[in-house]
């Protein structure tokens, strides 16, 4: 008797974009941000309430909770509403756009970390009590990490990113900056065991296998099966692009000589461009015919879009 060969197991890519936010635990509040930084902001800054309750709708948030959610995003001034009858339209406010724009600088690089050694130090020496808080959070957010107390670090940050933050929170007279770097390369041992232990390289690593473990299955399947309907394009960029930035901007962008030779920052960069190459297309289809502002559907992407992963 001929011996029966077991039926290969289809991947379920409307399955896989349903389990990613219970599996990741991704908030709808955060999601939304993830949504008008990702798409919205190529495509005219504009979005009709409606449009985004439809498209988000498939991966199991529902209306009242899309609705609550942009409600707290205008509360916290991420989010600014145009009122036209009675449909309402949103935009990033201006301050969440700035934001946007100096993270985007991080999360759409085509390489996660440099070759260069030179530090800028960060000492917020005249901030007062009332502004640091704010001011740390935005440092965190532009890499910098504490390297002993009082004192923040990054090895790589683009320094516009850093001005722009002190002009926004008018600190220009309150903080002093240094460029510096180790003199010898007992110093550099020394500085790259203080990252190690302190700034968790680990878990940042682990994070990044998990997110490579997962979405190299998914490229696995496509690469397969490649029919991907403009909805699914659409979804699984902004997942993809969801949780790459949730683990990226906890990342310090140590130089190379920083960090150990298996980094797995590396190939999560990589498959991310790749992917988020592979969605481009069908994702931008759906979202010119399927997403509306006061105008009607979204316009084309802005030239920008296209720089991104190739800088």
């Amino acid at each position: 008797m001929e011996k029966k060969q077991p039926t290969k197991k289809i991947f379920d890519l409307d399955a896989f974009i349903a389990s990613r936010i219970d599996t990741a635990s991704i908030s709808c509040k955060s999601f939304i941000v993830t949504v008008f930084g990702d798409v919205i902001s190529q495509h005219g800054g504009w979005i009709w309430l409606g449009s985004l309750i439809e498209s988000l709708q498939p991966l199991g948030f529902s209306e009242r909770l899309i609705r609550t959610s942009v409600f707290r995003l205008v509360q916290d001034d991420w989010l600014q509403v145009n009122k036209v009858g009675r449909k309402s339209y949103y935009a990033f406010t201006e301050s969440a756009n700035r934001h946007y724009t100096k993270a985007a600088r991080r999360i759409y690089a085509s390489r996660v970390h440099q070759r260069d050694t030179q530090w800028l130090i960060v000492l917020p020496t005249f901030v007062s009590e009332e502004k640091l808080p704010a001011f740390k959070r935005q440092l965190r957010w532009l890499g910098f990490s504490p390297l002993s107390s009082g004192a923040f670090a990054h090895p790589s940050i683009d320094q516009s990113s850093l001005e722009e933050t002190l002009r926004e929170q008018k600190l220009n007279d309150s903080v002093i900056v240094f460029s510096s770097q180790t003199i010898d390369d007992a110093s550099n041992q020394v500085l790259k065991r203080l990252v190690s232990e302190r700034w968790n390289l680990q878990d940042l690593h682990e994070s990044y296998c998990d997110l490579t473990d997962c979405y190299s299955a998914l490229k696995e399947n496509l690469d397969v099966h490649s029919a991907l309907s403009n909805r699914q394009s659409f979804l699984l960029r902004l997942l993809l692009i969801h949780e790459y930035r949730r683990v990226l901007l906890k990342d310090h962008e140590l130089p190379e000589n920083m960090l150990p030779q298996d980094w797995a920052g590396y190939p999560a960069n990589q498959l991310v461009k790749n992917l988020y190459r592979q969605f481009e297309k069908g994702s931008c289809r759906y979202i010119v015919n399927y997403l509306a502002n006061m105008d009607g559907e979204l316009p084309p992407a802005i030239k920008a879009f296209n720089d991104r992963f190739n800088q």
